[in-house]
């Protein structure tokens, strides 16, 4: 198994190079905290975060969602159900 985080993977059109794409969601602001913990800075975030389609619009494209508003153990727990059912 091989796993890649693309932001831009659908908006890319690359979603055809992959077997199971795998939608990570959470809140906007729970996003901007958890990537000015990082260091990042607001206005970056805000430019990555125009240039990414609409949740809704990019469910449609995704095999599996995932809402992350946890924490990263619960978010191994949820992604390892899925990684199971193609095992």
């Amino acid at each position: 198994l091989l796993f890649y985080e693309i932001p831009l993977l659908i908006e890319s059109k690359l979603m055809k190079h992959f077997n199971v794409v795998i939608f990570i969601k959470a809140k906007k602001q729970l996003r901007l905290k958890r990537f000015k913990s990082k260091s990042g800075d607001k206005n970056l975030f805000n430019i990555l975060n125009n240039k990414q389609m609409n949740d809704k619009k990019k469910i449609k494209f995704c095999d599996h969602i995932v809402v992350n508003e946890k924490n990263l153990n619960i978010l191994k727990k949820k992604l390892l159900v899925i990684i199971n059912r193609y095992e």
